[in-house]
């Protein structure tokens, strides 16, 4: 029995652009192991087993004339609560397995598309994880707005919309090219972040409880998202020292906890005040 993974399909289209096909055909009785799967969904290429769609992707849609076909939502609008669209649900549901059920079982949940895979799946721990900063998020405007740092509200407002964009791009599998905050650029924060006493006066410092309230919960939501970004290594890896896929993700999140870190020098020099 042929095998097909995911370091072999690297291999194979290591010379050839793979935006560029639409079908993967194999004999039947081939194996294609799950994280082979998953990097076909990525690149939005059908599965072909034996001449039958085992997988189809969004861009072609489940098209094949032996199974029910998914309806195909015309441009759902999107949940602003969320930064997520709306769920259609299908006709039908793709297991990661290469089997196909009519209702999602309690083990399992949505990748994309009606592909259902475990719920302990690299990528949606990663979800999750967004999703738990988000409300840590949540919790920390709460106390800076009893504390009466407005301007600290706000700085955590625009940082929980910048969370909200990250998860929605890794769910909708599009780039995430919103690398600022605070009118900051991708190079502006990094370079703020490296050269501190230059922006705020004061130089590196590791909080402590004498700094107060909003600097620990600050700097408690920027060891966070190197929670965060470490779970997202772990869903997008792709073996030994390669870069991984959705590095735009993982460079957002790089820059988020840098954000963090110059809000907490302008809570400790009370900018926020």
């Amino acid at each position: 029995m042929a095998l097909v993974t995911e370091a072999a399909l690297r291999d194979e289209f290591r010379d050839a652009d793979p935006s560029a096909l639409t079908r993967y055909e194999v004999p039947a009785g081939t194996l294609v192991t799950p994280s082979a799967r998953a990097w076909l969904i990525d690149h939005r290429i059908d599965l072909v087993i034996g001449g039958k769609v085992a997988v189809a992707t969004p861009r072609t849609g489940a098209a094949a004339q032996d199974r029910p076909s998914a309806p195909a939502p015309a441009a759902p609008q999107a949940d602003p609560a969320s930064a997520l669209p709306l769920f259609i649900r299908p006709d039908a549901f793709d297991v990661i397995d290469g089997s196909q059920v009519a209702d999602k079982p309690e083990h399992l949940t949505a990748l994309r598309g009606n592909l259902l895979v475990p719920k302990n799946h690299p990528q949606i721990r990663f979800r999750g994880q967004l999703d738990a900063l988000e409300s840590d998020i949540l919790v920390a405007q709460v106390a800076f707005q009893r504390l009466g740092l407005a301007k600290g509200v706000a700085d955590l407002g625009e940082v929980l919309r910048y969370v909200k964009q990250v998860l929605r791009a890794e769910v909708l599998d599009v780039p995430f090219d919103q690398v600022s905050l605070f009118g900051l650029d991708d190079e502006e924060l990094r370079h703020r972040s490296h050269y501190p006493k230059q922006y705020y006066g004061i130089t590196h410092f590791a909080a402590s409880v004498e700094d107060g309230e909003a600097v620990v919960l600050l700097n408690q939501l920027r060891t966070t998202v190197r929670t965060v970004e470490l779970a997202a290594y772990d869903a997008f890896a792709t073996g030994g020292t390669a870069e991984p896929r959705r590095i735009d993700l993982i460079r957002a999140l790089n820059r988020l906890s840098s954000a963090l870190y110059l809000m907490m020098f302008k809570a400790k020099t009370k900018e926020y005040e």
